[in-house]
């Protein structure tokens, strides 16, 4: 038995060893085959740390879903805005003002006439389908078209326009819209997130982000075709800055804080390229519905007057007038009758305070009169003789500037002027007229048949052939007796010459 055992063991030895050297060669010369199931277990190979996000780092994700969140909200209630008209053929002399950067145009007709194409933004703020968007925008746009979040299409027509603010608002025949929330923008704070809204450089629906970086910025864009020379500019700048990128078609589009409300109306970039280059304006909210509401309202903005040329106070002009600091604003002229006057504001002397207020820009006091209603009381603290005082002025209307919008009339031959009833503000503004009766001219568009004429601007049209011009409704009903293609003599005053005009009245 011993015998047999042994010879058995000895037999499971060899056959042992016999496994042990064939898994090793098995093994170093890979003769195994790959089977679909697999006992052996292999542990994942884990790359990076696996310990979550610090409490900073989630804080700064609940930033990001907020930005997230109002989007959401606001796009839909921000649509893209096209436009055309017909021009005469340019020169290629032409240069545009600053502001028109959004208005790029391709001719498609250079025989005589070119379409010119524009892109900007608006922001639905009715369900009616009321839309506020910039002036120039839509300036002068035979065609206006609104494209919604959703895509679609409306034609658009003027409500009204208000070139001293840039704001104008449009309307679509839609009903049931998203309508963007209205914040306040005098709560706005430099450093603040806002998120700009818009449609630039033909991309649909875009949204950037950046902070307040300035309130209260005058940047010279708009112009006021009715201010002398030595009156100064009835043109209202008082932009908010910021770094969020604003670029060409973003013009009209929303900026929004971080409660998801329009705190402002996209309108400018500074730039020398024609594109972003680190900061862009926005018409405070607060203005834009104020001239919103008029324009919806009425069809021309009801504008407060006080009547004062200013300036900053100058470091010269605070060591003269022995201030610790620059601050005010220092009166350089008082209109002659203009509510300033009656309130006993004078030259030289230093606005310090309006309403409670410091303010220390011209821009600063305009805002702040044009945010309220002629026969409103505002409370002037002064520096006059280095002594304080305390000035209410009841404001007055101003009748510079009041834009209704051009309603259109097949009877009346388009002369791309606008014209003005003359009040005694503007005479007075203007040092002349004094004593003269007829329509100002306000504007002249380009190429059209007032301006081949050679009428300009502050023209006053007081005769047409044998027909007495004392206002806009004498206008309008002696340019309806003439036959369209005729030649119309306007006679004008240019300051104090006398001059004559000979219109050809468009087919």
């Amino acid at each position: 038995m011993q015998s047999v055992q042994s010879k058995w063991w000895s037999i499971g030895g060899v056959m042992i060893l016999g496994a042990v050297i064939g898994v090793i060669f098995a093994s170093n010369f890979n003769l195994t085959s790959t089977g679909f199931a697999k006992h052996t277990i292999v542990k994942p190979v884990v790359l990076g740390s696996q310990e979550e996000p610090s409490q900073a780092l989630l804080n700064l994700q609940n930033t990001s879903k907020a930005f997230t969140a109002i989007s959401k909200e606001v796009l839909p209630t921000v649509v893209s805005i096209a436009t055309s008209k017909m021009v005469k053929q340019s020169t290629g002399n032409d240069t545009w003002p600053p502001f028109w950067r959004d208005l790029f145009g391709q001719p498609d007709d250079r025989q005589g006439q070119q379409r010119l194409q524009g892109l900007g933004s608006g922001v639905i703020v009715h369900r009616d389908g009321y839309i506020l968007t910039n002036n120039h925008v839509i300036d002068n746009a035979d065609d206006i078209t609104v494209t919604l979040y959703d895509n679609r299409q409306f034609e658009a027509e003027i409500v009204g326009t208000d070139p001293l603010t840039e704001v104008a608002v449009i309307k679509i025949k839609g009903e049931d819209l998203p309508v963007a929330r209205l914040g306040n923008s005098d709560h706005l704070e430099v450093g603040e997130w806002v998120l700009a809204f818009g449609n630039p450089l033909f991309l649909n629906s875009t949204v950037t982000a950046g902070i307040v970086s300035a309130l209260g910025r005058s940047i010279d864009i708009i112009q006021d075709q009715n201010a002398s020379e030595t009156g100064g500019s009835y043109a209202i700048e008082n932009f908010i800055q910021t770094d969020a990128a604003i670029n060409p078609g973003n013009s009209g589009g929303a900026l929004v804080n971080l409660r998801g409300e329009v705190i402002g109306i996209n309108t400018a970039i500074a730039t020398r390229t024609g594109g972003y280059q680190g900061y862009g304006f926005a018409v405070p909210v607060n203005l834009a519905k104020k001239i919103m509401n008029d324009l919806i309202e009425q069809g021309f903005v009801t504008r407060a007057w006080v009547g004062i040329g200013m300036r900053p106070v100058t470091g010269a002009i605070a060591e003269r007038f022995n201030l610790d600091r620059p601050t005010g604003v220092i009166i350089d002229q008082v209109m002659k009758d203009s509510p300033a006057e009656k309130a006993g504001l004078k030259s030289l002397d230093i606005i310090l305070t309006l309403d409670g207020k410091e303010v220390s820009q011209g821009n600063e006091v305009q805002n702040a009169i044009a945010l309220k209603n002629p026969g409103d009381t505002v409370v002037f603290k002064i520096l006059r003789d280095g002594e304080k005082q305390t000035i209410k002025v009841k404001l007055g209307q101003r009748e510079t500037g009041k834009e209704k919008v051009a309603k259109t009339d097949e009877e009346l031959p388009a002369l791309g002027l606008t014209v003005s009833n003359l009040t005694d503000e503007m005479r007075s503004r203007l040092g002349v007229y004094q004593h003269d009766n007829g329509v100002l001219v306000t504007g002249v568009q380009a190429y059209g048949a007032g301006a081949d004429a050679g009428i300009r601007e502050r023209d006053l049209i007081t005769q047409i052939e044998n027909h007495k011009i004392e206002n806009e409704s004498d206008y309008r009903d002696a340019l309806k007796k003439f036959n369209k293609g005729s030649v119309v003599i306007f006679y004008l005053k240019r300051g104090n010459a006398e001059l004559h005009a000979f219109v050809k009245l468009p087919e």
